[in-house]
């Protein structure tokens, strides 16, 4: 049977940084796995930094795949499973996911024919916590209660004492799960196969009754633009001021001093990375609403 693994978490938690982990740990140990994104926009950017580093990967663009993609996600789970014979489909949902359809999804009998339940993780953010919970509030309480194993990310830009009150609001939403506070950067393959024997879960859920969610847009500008450090402090400064509406993440690839890179942008936290694939510069914003005409 192939095992289902479910990674979730709010826009910008750190789920395909997670994803690239897990994937290498199943490699070394000798398993088959495909990674399946559902991804705002259509740039495909995080199957593409899945496949940067030689894994198999599959993009479901353009909405949720928990109410307007669920048919799709069945779909390309069973044609995943048939092209690939993999041991394990990791599945990467939209950061507005909540677990309902998931569930309901593997009692199909197509899906219970070729797949059971693996690991369910959830991400949560250390930096942006708050301010997730203020724009998902409903979505990060699914996501949290649900969840048998959760591990905390970006802990090394946290206070100690915010990543303890964050421990101690988990806690209060779930208090059975499994909660990993340790920065992602010192974690071994003791960790990682700890995490694992920590994620078996049960076929149990909290049911949100309603799945009304935020309808978020998203829209991709490309840029020719290098990014300087002068240049993205300015950038930042524009996404706060809301000059490009009101936007919950900006992620994409652009040109920097030394070549390609990627940008990530979630309220506070700002990151740039070298890219190492070829692709054509451009950025995605996400959010309640989208302003027309800025330039990037």
């Amino acid at each position: 049977m192939i095992k289902l693994d479910l990674i979730s978490g709010f826009l910008g938690a750190g789920k395909t940084t997670f994803v690239n982990k897990l994937l290498r740990h199943y490699v070394k140990q000798g398993k088959r796995p495909v990674y399946v994104v559902n991804e705002f926009g259509k740039t495909g950017l995080d199957a593409e930094i899945i496949k940067v580093n030689g894994f198999e990967a599959i993009e479901i663009e353009g909405g949720c795949i928990c109410c307007t993609l669920k048919d799709d996600i069945s779909a390309t789970i069973l044609q995943v499973a048939e092209a690939f014979n993999p041991t394990n489909i990791i599945v990467e949902p939209s950061g507005i996911f909540i677990f309902d359809n998931f569930f309901e999804m593997l009692k199909e009998p197509e899906i219970r024919a070729k797949c059971e339940l693996g690991n369910i993780f959830t991400i949560v953010d250390s930096v942006n916590f708050t301010f997730a919970k203020a724009v998902y509030g409903g979505f990060i309480y699914n996501q949290i209660k649900n969840a048998p194993t959760i591990i905390l990310s970006k802990l090394e830009k946290a206070k100690a004492q915010n990543a303890e009150e964050l421990i101690c609001d988990i806690k209060n939403i779930n208090d059975n799960a499994k909660i990993f506070s340790k920065i992602w950067e010192s974690w071994t393959e003791g960790d990682m196969a700890e995490l694992l024997d920590s994620g078996a879960t049960a076929e149990t859920w909290v049911p949100s009754n309603a799945h009304s969610h935020v309808k978020l847009k998203s829209v991709t500008v490309k840029s020719g633009r290098v990014f300087t450090a002068e240049l993205l402090d300015n950038f930042v400064v524009r996404y706060h001021a809301g000059e490009f509406g009101e936007i919950y993440r900006i992620k994409g690839i652009v040109k920097s001093e030394t070549g390609l890179a990627l940008l990530n942008i979630t309220n506070t936290d700002v990151t740039i990375t070298p890219y190492k694939g070829v692709a054509e510069p451009s950025l995605t914003f996400i959010g309640q609403s989208v302003a027309e005409g800025f330039v990037v």
